[in-house]
This record gives structure tokens, C-alpha cells and sequence, in this order.
């Protein structure tokens, strides 16, 4: 049986080929999306179009990054009651908010195909939360959502795709002052900063939402199947202090790390991330938003 190759984007100057077997490909609106089995990743969702496509996570390793991104943000706060998640379509972060003690958490997606081929294809990685009776979907424009309820949120976790075409608005200072808008006293932002190829997306947005929210900070962890080391940031008026302890007491135990590690790397982040914000950068803002593969 021949053998099908996917050649996915990890920088503009470094791309992989992968050969494995091609399970689906379906084009939507707005990106084509793309099943992939790999004999070293197992099946894999890429998003992209014509030639250029990214991994969105993989079986073999998705809670590298969604534990990484989710639990953080959830054990800093002391009731999460609502959460926000504004992306997250294949449904990884929504089955780890759950596991909080959670009211309720809103999906804002912009591409309903994202929900449907996950639970036709990577059931496991939602593992039924899209069932749960605590869940709404909304779907369409993650920045219009939030301009239009009224709705607060204790948790936002902005599960996005990096900063380029609409989405870079996702990522400005002005966002930001929206989504702080629409949070409770005390609430926790979360977001996915790119990646160590793309220093100014995590450069750009710690000086923006350093200027919405008292504190703020950044870490990173290497997925595998990204093939690089990703960066998240935290942002709040609260202290940033006491992930593992709440982690414990919520008898939550991180499948990609322990606890502790999930703490230290927040508190004692990645020597990259260190040194990108030694540096003094711009704030991404709406006339002149950060994005990839620009600087």
C-alpha cells in the first residue's frame, strides 16, 4: 500500500515531511483541514491551505499542550465558575476545564468543521465533554462574541491559531481591554503566545496585556509534534502564586507533567522566555498588530 506525505509548515525557512496515510481532507470556509496518520505521531489534525499547513495536535502528545495552556489558568483562580474558551474546537482544553469545578464553559469557535471532524475522527481528545450539559458552543468570531454578551467569565483561554490574517486582532492590546471587560473580579487570561521561531508573538503580547492587567506571566514546554519549543502567557490582577497546591486539593493530576513541574514552569520560566522579554518590545494594538513570520 503506497504511502501519502504531508509536508507541514514549523517556520517559513522549516518545513517537515511526514509520509503516513491520509485519512480526510475537508475544506471550509475559512482553512482546509486535514486527517493524518503518522507511524511516529499517530493521527494528527493540520490546518492550512494549498501548501501551507500546521499541526494542531497530534494523539501521541496533545496534552503537552493542553494541559499546559488549561490547568495553569483554572488553579490560579479560587472558584472557576464560567470559563471562556475562544477557539479550542477540538474540544482538549474544554475535557481539562472539567475537570475544575466548573459551572459552566462557553466555546466561542469560529469553524464549526473544527468541532465536527474532531469528534468524528480524535473522539478521545474531547473524551464526551461536548455532551456535558455545563458546555455551550457559540460559533463565528471569537472578538464579536465577546463585543456582544454580556456574560462574565472567571477563566478566559484563548485556544487560538497564530497571529496572522483576522486572527492577528485576537491578539492586541485592545482585545485584551475587551476581554477584561467581560471578566469577573479576580479572573485569569490565559493564551497561547507561538512559538521560540516566532519571539516577537510572545515579546509583543506580554508588553500588551501587561498593560491591561497587573500581572502577567509567561512559559513554554516543547510538543513534540510541533517540532519546537510553544510559549503560553498568563495575565491577571491577582498574584500568580499556588498552581500545584489547588491542583492537589482538586485532585487533578496532569498526565504531561507533574504538578509541581506544571508550577515551575511558570514560576521559573524557560531560559528563551527569559531572554525575549529581557528585550523591550512594542504592544500588539489594533493599527499595528503582532504577527507571524513578520519580524
Amino acid at each position: 500500500m503506497a504511502e501519502d506525505t504531508i509536508i507541514y509548515t514549523i517556520n517559513p525557512s522549516l518545513k517537515a515531511r511526514l509520509k503516513g496515510r491520509l485519512i480526510a481532507k475537508k475544506k471550509t470556509p475559512f482553512q482546509e483541514i486535514v486527517v493524518f496518520e503518522s507511524p511516529i505521531f499517530g493521527k494528527m489534525m493540520l490546518i492550512g491551505q494549498d501548501d501551507y499547513f500546521i499541526v494542531q495536535f497530534s494523539l501521541s502528545d496533545e496534552k503537552y499542550y493542553h494541559e499546559t495552556v488549561a490547568h495553569p489558568p483554572l488553579s490560579l483562580h479560587p472558584h472557576p465558575s464560567r470559563i471562556l474558551i475562544i477557539g479550542g474546537g477540538d474540544g482538549g482544553v474544554l475535557r481539562e476545564v472539567l475537570k475544575h469545578p466548573v459551572e459552566k464553559a462557553t466555546i466561542a469557535e469560529l469553524d464549526q468543521e473544527v468541532i465536527s471532524i474532531s469528534k468524528e475522527h480524535f473522539p478521545s481528545i474531547s473524551n464526551g465533554a461536548f455532551s456535558d450539559p455545563r458546555v455551550e458552543i457559540k460559533i463565528g468570531d471569537g472578538r464579536k462574541f465577546l463585543e456582544e454578551t454580556q456574560e462574565k467569565f472567571d477563566v478566559v483561554i484563548l485556544d487560538l491559531t497564530d497571529p496572522e490574517g483576522p486572527s492577528k486582532l485576537l491578539f492586541t492590546k485592545e482585545f485584551y481591554e475587551l476581554l477584561k471587560s467581560r471578566m469577573n473580579e479576580g479572573g485569569v487570561l490565559s493564551a497561547q503566545t507561538s512559538s521560540y521561531f516566532e519571539p516577537q508573538v510572545l515579546g509583543r503580547v506580554n508588553s500588551a496585556l501587561s498593560q491591561v492587567f497587573s500581572n502577567v506571566a509567561s512559559y513554554a514546554t516543547f510538543v513534540p509534534s510541533f517540532m519546537v519549543l510553544e510559549t503560553y502567557t498568563l495575565a491577571t490582577d491577582s498574584q500568580i502564586e499556588g498552581i500545584a497546591k489547588t491542583l492537589k486539593e482538586r485532585r487533578i493530576k496532569p498526565e504531561s507533567s507533574t504538578s509541581g513541574q506544571l508550577e515551575s514552569m511558570v514560576l521559573n520560566p524557560h531560559s528563551f522566555v527569559r531572554r525575549t522579554l529581557s528585550k523591550e518590545w512594542l504592544p500588539s494594538i489594533d493599527s499595528n498588530p503582532v504577527e507571524v513570520n513578520s519580524e
